[in-house]
């Protein structure tokens, strides 16, 4: 089956490439057609701008991936672990920098990748991400919640994961997709800005209604035609983007084992699942604030969920979590921004009498929010019979019973895996069943 999801992720990427070729001749023989001639006398360039343009368009795209990818390496959460570490940088995690790069070294010689970077993010959801550009190099970064969550080998998984993608190449096949779609978008851009403008000129300058009405018609027929070839020629992309995702699973497993890898994936996902309630649940306190300017920002956001508990991953205590999450936060913010005197016992006792108060109210607002969750979902947590929060081969065995028995059910509330069109990555139900066939569990 790998072999299968390795040729369909493939063909998706030449399906890609060859739409975009098509958009390309499009807009190129689009471009020239008479009906662009809005002044009189007034006549389009030559095809060989729209080829001059292509790839002026390809090389500042890539000079714009670089400038990019730098500045995301510069930025103030991130923290180079490898080649090199400021001695003087505080440590909060509990793995330490050598046991990070070390994992992820054994783990490249083991993928036959090389490895030339690898940092940490501080951040409060748990994700990891890889790019491999030429001059950069191989570059490895986990976000801290991450470690966080999952357990050594979970994380050896996830990083294992990221390393697949390296040895895929799946960064140089999104280098090489996106620019043709990037020149396409701007090269459409143009021309919509060019058939409004002789909409108005004939309207407004010849005060001709017939001419106007024409040449309105074809605008219109050219954005739908053109909004047709851009969603079928992303939707090839996102089908390569998942069946990539697969493949990385693949070779996390193949190298840590199943068992950890499908853990890692249960654990991130639930994890996912609890800061997207709990962010739902602050979104809905601000609303009550009759003055607000507008929604809370993601700063602020980010510095709520950074006080989550670590090992809070029901999203139901998500919801219990929330109001004193929010209300101290805010406060502890106003003491550090405007010298207020509290301590941390006076806002833990402002906030407590609050909390009743403000979860009796959610409740009337959303009484539906009581839904037992194996109404939607099959509920991994049934099967883990020893409460540990990790599944064993056995417990494995039964959740994935309980998922083919259940096709149409997801493994948590809020992934909308059911609709894949509009996903870059598989939801979490379909990666779990792919690595167990894979393996023949």
């Amino acid at each position: 089956m790998i072999e299968e999801v390795n040729k369909k992720k493939w063909i998706a990427i030449y399906a890609f490439l060859i739409m975009d070729l098509i958009q390309i001749l499009f807009v190129s023989i689009f471009y020239n057609l008479p009906i662009f001639v809005y002044e009189e006398g007034v006549a389009n360039s030559n095809p060989l701008i729209s080829v001059s343009l292509f790839f002026t368009i390809s090389i500042m795209q890539v000079v714009l991936l670089y400038i990019t990818a730098s500045q995301m390496l510069r930025q103030k959460d991130l923290i180079m672990l490898f080649p090199k570490y400021d001695l003087e940088t505080e440590w909060t995690s509990r793995y330490s920098r050598d046991n990070l790069v070390n994992w992820t070294q054994d783990l490249a010689k083991q993928s036959n990748v090389e490895v030339n970077r690898i940092y940490l993010m501080n951040s409060p959801l748990p994700n990891a991400f890889t790019f491999s550009l030429p001059l950069l190099g191989s570059i490895v970064v986990v976000h801290s919640n991450t470690l966080e969550v999952l357990n050594k080998n979970e994380v050896k998984a996830i990083i294992t994961h990221e390393l697949g993608h390296i040895a895929n190449r799946d960064s140089l096949v999104q280098i090489f997709t996106r620019m043709p779609s990037f020149f396409i978008d701007l090269i459409y851009l143009y021309i919509y800005i060019v058939l409004g403008v002789g909409v108005a000129s004939a309207i407004f300058l010849y005060s001709d209604l017939i001419l106007g009405g024409i040449r309105f018609a074809i605008l219109f027929a050219f954005f739908l035609l053109s909004r047709f070839l851009a969603i079928v020629s992303r939707l090839f992309m996102q089908q390569a983007s998942r069946n990539a995702e697969l493949m990385s699973d693949y070779h996390a497993a193949s190298i840590l084992g199943y068992e950890a890898t499908i853990n890692a994936l249960i654990r991130l996902g639930q994890r996912i699942e609890a800061i997207t309630a709990l962010i739902e649940e602050i979104r809905w306190l601000e609303s009550l604030n009759p003055e607000r300017a507008g929604p809370i920002s993601n700063d602020e956001l980010m510095r709520m969920i950074t006080h989550y508990p670590l090992d809070g991953i029901d999203e139901v205590n998500a919801r219990e979590v929330a109001p004193g999450l929010f209300l101290s936060t805010r406060l502890k913010h106003m003491r550090e921004v405007y010298a207020i005197q509290l301590t941390d016992e006076d806002i833990l006792a402002a906030v407590k009498p609050a909390i009743p108060i403000l979860q009796t109210k959610r409740n009337e607002a959303k009484p539906d929010t009581k839904k037992p969750m194996d109404v939607q979902v099959v509920d991994w947590r049934k099967v883990d019979y020893d409460e540990d929060r990790r599944l064993s081969n056995e417990e494995l065995i039964d959740l994935l019973e309980m998922l083919r028995k259940n096709p149409n059910r997801m493994l948590f509330n809020r992934e909308v895996g059911v609709n894949l069109l509009i996903l870059d990555h598989p939801d979490f139900r379909r990666r779990v069943l792919f690595i167990a066939e894979e393996f023949g569990l």
